[in-house]
């Protein structure tokens, strides 16, 4: 199994190697993904996947063109090609939730006629040929649509690419300069497209008719950056890159790059050929200029409709403050917004306190041609000169500014009201999915819980490995007969055990607490299962050990070179099984997964249905129905998948070449390899009936308590016992101290009466009995 991004929203989605269309569970939409039958592509995939999300169509085109190079029947990857030629972004519709598609990059070619998506449906299945079809479908119409739209709009002779915004949100010197040379080229008489001023009008509305109609029309386009980052910001090299396009596929456009504080050297690559502009040189508008006409000739240039602006100086003592302001006010209307703040000035050289003129300078500053706009304008009612035009206005203008800044103050208000309100919707959205994320789960594990318990009495009693056989009794311990070369049969001291797994030279034992115990050989860490906790069932391999945990969850270790620990993201499992080189894994549906080696073929388990249990040898895999048949696939040369006539089976286990099952009557019978004798089960009766097996483990639980209770008895009596002599033994210590301490003092007081010659050989008598106390007290205490 692997896991690839959701086209629509991101999403993960688990898919397997026969997953051509799924659902995802974030978004709902139905939709195609690629064969998860190499990790190396699925890795490029996600990759391409992620630059397409992030709108960076040219580098997940190139990417997709990649695997459609190494892996050429792959229909998803020219798909993907498709996809990023469209610029295809999935958007969430307001109206109804479903994610729909939307194009940043048209073209007059039809989406159905395109090589890729040919490509796509000529590799695809039926089913997912459809998909492809009716998506195409929708994106055509889009792209109609926006044809359609750009069809009504007037040529332009100059396309200004340029960054807006930089990543404080403020306007970048790219826009500045832009709009310079926008100006300046507009007063030439050049239809120029300018997204700042072209697209002002067009809020709420699609830009990509607007954008695709002046790519196609524009003869030249400059490309603005004082960054080599602005060169390359996502929509400034989406607009410049199919520029470039166009120009490829023969269309007389040229592409100058303009660019200033950075080296040409760190320019995009795409533009070494071409002859760029440094602004950072006084000649450089000249220069720009003088290209332009030879590539647009010139012959009467239109004028601006102001010819007044051509004015640039004015006596203030000749003129009015009202003429002056006329004059302010044209230039604002025309964009002038340097000269318009001029005339503003010297309206102020002459009233200081005029309030007009105050006004005319803010919407200088803001950039607003129309007084009425300022209700529109964030920022007016916070600059300065907004609250000289206040200070100094009269009652009508004071009305008027107030007018704009309670519509300001209400638009901001109704925004901050939206915000909270979508910040609300979002909280809710994602409350609403955690709690269907905790339902799902809750559903799933009590799914779990229910399928356990029907398959509780199905433990694993016995298990085959390469050449010994193991058989676990009713009361916790464990028999094992064959091969010991490695004490893989060393399992006399296992206690508890309520399920068995057998690999090549190995066993396992899973605790009733959860805890997973092994033996046997284990130089490639199969045996290593000594962290793993909650675990609810057990399955060993040739070379690997599988744990499946109460969760739904698998965990695995041991030789992975055949992916067969590759068991991660698996999901909703029941029941596992381990062969030689691949795993196996059964669905709370009924159904079987499987991972690793399938030469031959083992993991061929799809088909499967019903399943209530799995096994698994060498090479092939074992299914129990729960109608008490068998069905096995993989290798069958000594017989082990001859299991079509097994009735009344309730255990499956499958060694290296050979396949047990355990009845209903406790009784196992074997087909398969036997030179070892792991097939010789005959006079085995590992209980009396399978309906009563708890009721006898149960029985033999009470006996092992009621042992276990006597045993605690009589140490319990031998303690006391100890305990008893101890005190005696403590007791008689103490009356022993106290008698010599005693005669200790007495001879202590008597010895300094002893002098003289006739005393001489009693005193030494003293001195030698007060050692000898000395020593005997010490010892004592």
């Amino acid at each position: 199994m692997a896991v690839c991004k959701c086209k629509m929203c991101g999403g993960d989605l688990t898919i397997t190697e026969l997953d051509k269309i799924v659902t995802c569970e974030y978004c709902g939409t139905t939709q195609t993904v690629p064969s998860a039958d190499n990790e190396k592509k699925m890795t490029l995939f996600n990759r391409a996947n992620k630059l397409r999300f992030n709108s960076e169509f040219d580098k997940a085109a190139g990417i997709y063109e990649s695997i459609v190079a190494e892996f050429p029947d792959e229909a998803e990857a020219y798909w993907g090609v498709l996809l990023c030629k469209y610029g295809v972004e999935y958007v969430t519709d307001p109206a109804t939730g479903k994610k729909i598609p939307t194009c940043h990059r048209s073209s007059f070619d039809s989406v159905m006629e395109d090589d890729a998506f040919e490509q796509a449906c000529e590799n695809a299945d039926a089913l997912a040929r459809r998909v492809y079809r009716e998506e195409a479908k929708r994106i055509e119409e889009i792209r109609r649509g926006i044809i359609e739209v750009s069809s009504k709009e007037a040529p332009y002779d100059i396309f200004i690419c340029y960054k807006e915004t930089d990543e404080a949100g403020g306007r970048t010197e790219d826009s500045v300069l832009a709009q310079d040379v926008y100006t300046l080229l507009v007063e030439k008489g050049y239809r120029v497209f300018f997204s700042r001023v072209s697209l002002a009008d067009k809020v709420g509305q699609e830009y990509e008719p607007y954008i695709f109609a002046a790519l196609n029309s524009a003869k030249i386009m400059l490309v603005f950056g004082t960054d080599y980052e602005y060169f390359n910001a996502v929509w400034v090299k989406n607009e410049w890159s199919r520029y470039l396009r166009l120009i490829a596929a023969g269309q007389k456009k040229t592409l100058i790059p303009c660019f200033k504080d950075i080296d040409a050297y760190d320019l995009p690559k795409e533009f070494v050929k071409l002859q760029s502009v440094d602004f950072g040189s006084v000649s450089a508008l000249p220069r720009l200029l003088q290209s332009i006409e030879k590539i647009i000739p010139k012959t009467e240039p239109a004028q601006p409709a102001a010819s007044a602006q051509q004015v640039v100086t004015v006596n203030p003592a000749a003129a009015t403050t009202d003429s002056l302001l006329k004059r302010a006010f044209l230039f604002l209307e025309d964009g002038e917004w340097a000269k318009a703040d001029e005339y503003a000035e010297k309206v102020l050289d002459i009233d200081p306190e005029n309030g007009e003129a105050y006004l005319a300078k803010a919407m200088a500053t803001l950039q607003v041609r129309a007084r009425t706009a300022l209700a529109d304008c964030a920022g007016f009612e916070k600059d300065a000169n907004t609250a000289k035009a206040l200070r100094f206005a009269s009652d009508a203008l004071k009305k008027e500014i107030n007018g704009y800044i309670d519509a300001i103050r209400k638009v901001e208000e109704e925004k901050e009201k939206q915000r909270r309100a979508e910040e609300e919707r979002r909280q809710a959205e994602e409350d609403r999915r955690k709690a269907e994320e905790e339902e799902r789960r809750k559903a799933t594990i009590a799914r779990l819980e229910e399928v356990r318990k029907v398959q509780s009495k199905k433990r694993k009693n016995i298990a085959a490995g390469f050449s010994h056989t193991v058989g676990l009794r009713v009361d916790g311990t464990v028999v094992a007969v064959g091969s010991n070369d490695y004490g893989q049969c060393y399992t006399d001291a296992w206690r508890d055990v309520i399920s068995i797994a057998a690999g090549d030279h190995y066993t396992v034992g899973l605790r009733a607490d959860g805890t997973v115990v092994a033996v046997g050989y284990n130089k490639d860490g199969r045996c290593n299962t000594d962290a793993w906790r909650d675990v609810v069932e057990i399955a060993a391999g040739s070379n690997h050990t599988v744990g499946l945990r109460v969760d739904g969850t698998v965990v695995a270790v041991g030789e992975n070179i055949a992916n067969q620990c590759n068991t991660d993201m698996w999901r909703d499992v029941v029941a596992i099984a381990a062969g030689y080189s691949h795993t196996v894994g059964l669905r709370t549906d009924g159904t079987v997964i499987a991972v690793g080696k399938n030469m031959a073929p083992q993991c061929n388990t799809d088909a499967w249905r019903d399943v209530v249990a799995i096994a698994a040898g060498q090479s092939h895999t074992v299914g129990l129905r729960a109608d008490g048949t068998v069905i096995a696939v993989g290798y069958n040369e000594y017989g082990q998948c001859n299991t079509s006539e097994w009735r009344d089976v309730v255990v499956i286990a499958a060694g290296w070449r050979h396949t047990v099952g355990l009845r209903a009557d406790g009784t196992v019978m074997a087909v398969g390899y036997n030179e070892y004798g792991q097939c010789n089960t005959g006079t085995w009766k590992l209980f009396d009936n399978f309906e009563t097996i708890e009721e006898e483990r149960a029985a033999a639980a009470k006996r092992v308590e009621e042992e276990r209770i006597a045993a605690a008895k009589h140490v319990e009596t031998v303690r006391l016992s100890r305990l008893a002599a101890a005190k005696q033994a403590e007791e008689a210590r103490q009356f022993r101290i106290a008698n010599l301490t005693k005669e200790k003092a007495v001879l202590e007081a008597e010895l300094p009466n002893l002098t003289g010659f006739f005393k001489y050989g009693k005193r030494k008598e003293v001195e030698a009995r007060l050692a000898m106390l000395e020593a005997e007290l010490k010892k004592l205490q």
